[in-house]
């Protein structure tokens, strides 16, 4: 079950910097143990910039998913992926293939594209910032 999050909150963290919203995603997923792909029936949205850059979208509650990939690619749907299934399997996955991690797009699509092993290193050093 996602945090609880209010319109203002949902409001006042997309108006944040693409590497705010990427530290605020961290803390999150990092906390609740889990974050949101989307998907339709063809498969995971994974799509790839005219420069050739493949990317998988993530982000830290569903209704950011949702809403935001509402306006940007209908027929999606907001999917849970818990943090440790995450780490040993989607992170290494891209990481051999070439994909990059698009953290948290925001309502004009544009998001902070991070490394998988850069992005693995974040979440497992954020519990360890609180000891």
């Amino acid at each position: 079950m996602p945090y609880r999050m209010n319109p203002q909150q949902y409001e006042s963290v997309l108006a944040l910097s693409s590497a705010d919203r990427s530290t605020h995603f961290v803390g999150k997923v990092a906390d609740w143990q889990q974050l949101w792909g989307v998907k339709n029936e063809d498969g995971w949205l994974v799509p790839i910039t005219p420069d050739e850059l493949e990317y998988f979208p993530v982000w830290p509650h569903p209704e950011y998913a949702q809403k935001i990939v509402d306006e940007h690619f209908p027929g999606h749907h907001a999917v849970e992926i818990t943090l440790d299934e995450f780490l040993s399997h989607w992170l290494p996955t891209f990481e051999s293939d070439g994909v990059k991690v698009a953290v948290f797009p925001n309502k004009e699509w544009v998001f902070w594209v991070m490394e998988p092993k850069d992005l693995e290193q974040c979440l497992r050093d954020e519990p360890t910032l609180y000891e």
